[in-house]
């Protein structure tokens, strides 16, 4: 039960998180444009914009993953034996989190090598634009554990067709 608690809380912490950057993207871009129509452009807003909506890819992805709501193409999947189709899935699990291995491991070179380097517009590291991989990254294989996990135990998880998922 604990562990489902803070499954519930870590959820909603990511979904307030998105929240979050896609309004302060949105207070940017704002700026910016309005800032340019009265001939004082704010320098900041546009590199500002550019984190945020990194950040914000890498937090809709986490997002996408935990409500099994990314893109998949089922045809072949679906005409397997029930063994095969489990075993695809595992493997497909697998390469995510190989994926997200790599993405953890290059993500650290790329944080130390723009450590250093001071953005052109804000007063912070380049490397900030860099922080939330390996975070997603260590998200997304927890993710493909646990559906690595619901397929051993041979729990059925249904996927809910696009855009019906609650917020």
């Amino acid at each position: 039960m604990a562990m489902k608690s803070v499954v519930a809380l870590t959820d909603r912490l990511v979904r307030a998180a998105a929240v979050g950057l896609l309004l302060a993207l949105l207070v940017a871009v704002l700026l910016g444009v309005g800032s340019r129509q009265l001939n004082a452009p704010l320098a900041w807003t546009d590199e500002l914009a550019q984190y945020l909506l990194v950040w914000t890819g890498f937090v809709g992805w986490i997002i996408a993953a935990r409500r099994r709501s990314h893109i998949r193409i089922t045809v072949f999947a679906d005409l397997l034996p029930k063994s095969a189709g489990r075993l695809l899935e595992i493997v497909t699990q697998a390469a995510i989190i190989l994926f997200a291995a790599i993405l953890i491991r290059y993500s650290f070179g790329l944080i130390e090598r723009t450590w250093d380097v001071e953005s052109i517009a804000l007063p912070v590291s380049s490397a900030a634009l860099y922080v939330v991989m390996p975070l997603a990254g260590l998200a997304l294989i927890l993710q493909a554990l646990a559906e690595i996990g619901d397929v051993l135990a041979g729990r059925k998880v249904d996927t809910a067709e696009p855009g019906t998922q609650p917020l």
